[in-house]
């Protein structure tokens, strides 16, 4: 790298200018003098691990009379903070007003749907019809033919003495019943 060569250079010009030979600098430093001429030739990464590569750079300025602050500044710039990474969606004001708008749109629904479930519930329009020509004794009083009553969930009704066909009618079915004598209960579905 550019930096590194500029590195290299600096501690070489600093050591002609000593009057050193790269053997005495390498032997006061106690490295090998390969190394020393790595150094200078800017190729750090062909001398040893970078920890090491550091520990030389800052001796070999030391002896050289270089500031070692200096020259490891330019090796290892000082590290920028990083941006500080976006929130998440959730986590913004505006994640929490749509997961609060969801929370209230949910519950919303839920009551209105229960609402109508049991208000469908309630005015369920279940109706027996005396479909027969003759008369019919529901719950013990005449039902005349083409009559209709209306039944309530849960409740049973007695229906005796039926000589033709009688009918169950809800919203979306009709039931035919061909009994003499029967009950009917409606339930909940």
């Amino acid at each position: 790298m550019e930096k590194w060569k500029t590195i290299g250079e600096k501690l070489k010009n600093a050591r002609e200018e000593k009057d050193l030979s790269v053997e005495q600098v390498a032997e006061a430093l106690k490295i090998p003098a390969w190394k020393i001429r790595m150094i200078e030739e800017g190729a750090f990464d062909r001398v040893d691990a970078p920890f090491y590569v550091k520990q030389y750079i800052k001796e070999y300025a030391t002896l050289v009379g270089l500031k070692p602050e200096e020259i490891l500044e330019v090796y290892e710039p000082k590290k920028v903070e990083p941006k500080p990474t976006s929130k998440s969606f959730l986590n913004g004001d505006l994640g929490k007003f749509l997961l609060v708008g969801l929370f209230a749109a949910s519950l919303i629904f839920f009551v209105y749907s229960g609402y109508n479930f049991f208000k469908t519930l309630k005015n369920m329009n279940i109706k027996f019809i005396n479909l027969s020509n003759d008369v019919v004794y529901f719950e013990g009083l005449a039902l005349n033919p083409n009559e209709t009553v209306l039944l309530q969930v849960g409740k049973r009704y007695k229906v005796t003495n039926n000589k033709g066909v009688c009918a169950i009618r809800t919203m979306s079915k009709e039931w035919r019943i061909l009994a003499e004598n029967f009950e009917v209960i409606v339930w909940e579905k």
